[in-house]
C-alpha cells in the first residue's frame, strides 16, 4: 500500500510539473552478481543490470539522450554513480557497447576495499571513457569536520585523485548530501567548480545557484523512472533541501 501511494503521488506530481528538462539520474552501483552494501549503513545499494537496462529503455522512450555532460537545458540525461562499487566493472561492456559513460565519485580513502574498485580497475574504466571525480576522503558528513580535517577531505583527496587519474579533478559529490554555508566557502577554496548533492530536480535549476540536483533511481521501477523524468520529483525537492542543509 505504501508503495502504491508513493507511485500515485509521483504520478500526480509528474502531471502537475510536466517537463522535459535535462536531469541527472544517480545510483550507487550497477551489478550482475554481487549487490554490495553501503559504506555507511547496512543497506544493499546496487541496481541489477537487467533493471538498469529497463531504465535505459524508459529514458530513450521518453525522448532523452544519455550524455556524460549535460550541455542543453532540455532532453538530456547524465548517469552518475556514488562510491565506486565494483559491480560496475563486471558490467562495463554493456556501458561501452551502448555509449553510456557515467561519472563515478570516489571516496579516496576507501579505494581498493573489497567492495570497491581498485586503482587498476579505475584506470581501465577511465581509459574506456568513464569519468571519475571526488567523493571526499572518508565518505562522511563534511559539515561535521573542522577546517583542518577538511584539508584532507577536500584538499588531499583532490590532489591524490589528480595524481591517480592524470587529470584535474574539479567536481565533488557531497557524502550523504549534507551541505552548509561554511562548507560552500571551503569547496570554493579548494577549487571545486561543480558540486552535487542528493536533492532531486532539474539540472538547470541548481540549489542556491551552485548545488547541482540529482534524482536517485537505484530503487526505482521503470514507471517511477518515467515519472521522475517528467518532473515527478518536484514534489519532494524542498523537503530534501531542508533535510540536507546544515547551518
Amino acid at each position: 500500500m505504501k508503495q502504491l501511494i508513493k507511485l500515485f503521488l509521483l504520478w500526480i506530481s509528474s502531471v502537475l510539473h510536466r517537463n522535459h528538462k535535462s536531469k541527472i539520474l544517480f545510483y550507487h552501483d550497477i551489478y550482475r552478481t554481487i549487490n554490495y552494501k553501503a559504506l555507511d549503513i547496512d543497506v544493499h545499494m546496487g541496481t541489477h543490470i537487467d533493471m538498469f537496462k529497463k531504465h535505459v529503455d524508459v529514458i530513450h522512450k521518453e525522448g532523452f539522450e544519455i550524455v556524460q555532460q549535460i550541455t542543453k537545458p532540455n532532453g538530456q540525461v547524465a548517469i552518475m554513480l556514488d562510491d565506486g562499487f565494483r559491480g560496475i566493472y563486471e558490467v562495463k561492456d554493456f556501458f561501452i557497447k551502448n555509449n553510456i559513460f557515467p561519472t563515478i565519485f570516489l571516496p579516496f580513502g576507501h579505494i581498493g576495499e573489497d567492495c570497491l574498485l581498485s586503482e587498476e580497475e579505475i584506470l581501465d574504466l577511465q581509459n574506456s571513457g568513464f569519468k571519475f571525480e571526488c567523493h571526499s576522503w572518508s565518505h562522511a558528513d563534511l559539515t561535521s569536520f573542522s577546517d583542518e580535517e577538511l584539508r584532507r577531505e577536500l584538499g588531499n583527496s583532490k590532489k591524490l585523485l589528480n595524481t591517480l587519474l592524470g587529470k584535474e579533478v574539479n567536481e565533488i559529490c557531497l557524502p550523504i548530501g549534507y551541505f552548509s554555508n561554511h562548507l560552500i566557502q571551503q569547496l570554493r577554496l579548494y577549487g571545486y567548480k561543480e558540486v552535487y548533492s542528493s536533492i532531486p530536480g532539474n539540472y538547470i535549476e541548481p540549489i542556491h545557484g551552485w548545488l547541482r540536483t540529482r534524482n536517485l533511481c537505484q530503487f526505482s521501477s521503470p514507471i517511477e523512472v518515467k515519472y521522475i523524468l517528467r518532473g515527478g520529483n518536484e514534489m519532494i525537492k524542498k523537503r530534501y533541501e531542508r533535510m540536507h542543509y546544515r547551518k
